[in-house]
């Protein structure tokens, strides 16, 4: 679910959402910009990443995103580090040079979190008609440790996701975060990460970013319940009704589409409907279910009815996603 969050001046609303494995995701090399490897563990304040010779490196795939995590000799940037394990706010910009880009997938975490309501970790957008954006990290909410026990170890699971674990306690996770649709049009030039802690307080561990060109998203608070398929012996097709329920605290705005991944070869939607182009399996098929004007308020349900030609007599099967619009279709 996207949360909205805003901020004085110039700087524009952004929101977080979770999402499905997507086209046009483009990682981005930051290769030349850490400063630290997984398993450095000498220096002055005891600074490490514990176990860091299991720790991900080069391509990988979290949860349908591809990301790049540098292969060495340093893996990530810390912002203990780069403060030269000291007092002091640090910065690391990351050039970017995309357009298109509606939202944006990093891998960040800390070393010696603290919780919130304060934030100590900050990431700024930058796009070339010199427009902002900027979105708090704050700990137990949408950042957290690398090694949970001690320091902060919670996470929304919305916005924030775990991604990876090693099985012996430590985790990296993967924050999204959706841009504002009006600026699709712009050239994203650069991501900014704002590190404000101090020695042994919240530094940042950064390792990977990927942009994303699909103008949708995926809508984390609406349940999907699907009833029992049944034949409609005068329509000659199968019949399913599915509802969709608001568990979130906000309305979810227009327009709406369902989804239906992996459906059968020989399996056809009757619904008026078209074909994903971004959302993968490409070429699933989506209808839209909420117009755009409407929206479906918190705590309310949206009944859906489905249609099917099933003429090979192979059995129904689909995998439903709800996505929202970032100013296109899925």
């Amino acid at each position: 679910m996207k949360v909205n969050t805003r901020f004085a001046c110039s700087i524009v609303a952004l929101a977080f959402a979770a999402v499905s494995a997507r086209a046009g995701e483009i990682p981005i090399d930051i290769s030349s910009l850490v400063n630290e490897p997984w398993t450095f563990s000498d220096d002055p304040v005891g600074f490490a990443i514990f176990n860091g010779n299991t720790f991900p490196t080069g391509s990988q795939n979290f949860g349908g995103i591809p990301f790049a995590i540098p292969t060495g000799p340093n893996n990530y940037w810390a912002g203990g580090a780069a403060a030269d394990f000291g007092a002091g706010t640090v910065r690391l910009t990351i050039p970017i040079g995309q357009s298109g880009v509606t939202s944006v997938f990093t891998l960040i975490n800390t070393m010696w979190g603290e919780p919130g309501p304060d934030a100590y970790l900050y990431v700024t957008f930058t796009w070339s008609n010199g427009a902002t954006a900027t979105q708090p990290l704050v700990g137990d909410v949408n950042v957290r440790n690398y090694n949970p026990p001690g320091y902060t170890g919670t996470i929304n699971n919305t916005s924030t996701i775990q991604v990876w674990d090693n099985g012996l306690g430590e985790v990296l996770d993967r924050q999204e975060y959706i841009l504002p649709a009006a600026l699709a049009s712009q050239v994203l030039t650069s991501a900014t990460i704002t590190d404000t802690g101090n020695e042994y307080s919240s530094r940042a561990v950064f390792s990977a970013l990927t942009v994303s060109t699909c103008p949708a998203y995926v809508t984390e608070t609406i349940t999907i319940s699907s009833g029992t398929i049944v034949y409609d012996p005068s329509l000659k097709v199968y019949v399913q009704e599915a509802t969709l329920a608001n568990t979130g605290t906000m309305a979810v705005n227009g327009p709406l589409f369902l989804i239906l991944e992996d459906l059968p070869s020989g399996v056809t939607l009757v619904n008026k409907s078209a074909a994903t182009a971004c959302f993968a399996p490409i070429g699933s098929r989506y209808f839209v279910v909420l117009p755009e004007g409407s929206s479906l308020a918190p705590g309310t349900n949206l009944v859906v009815k489905l249609a099917f030609s099933d003429p090979s007599g192979a059995a129904i099967s689909y995998t439903p996603l709800v996505a929202g619009s970032l100013g296109g279709t899925p």
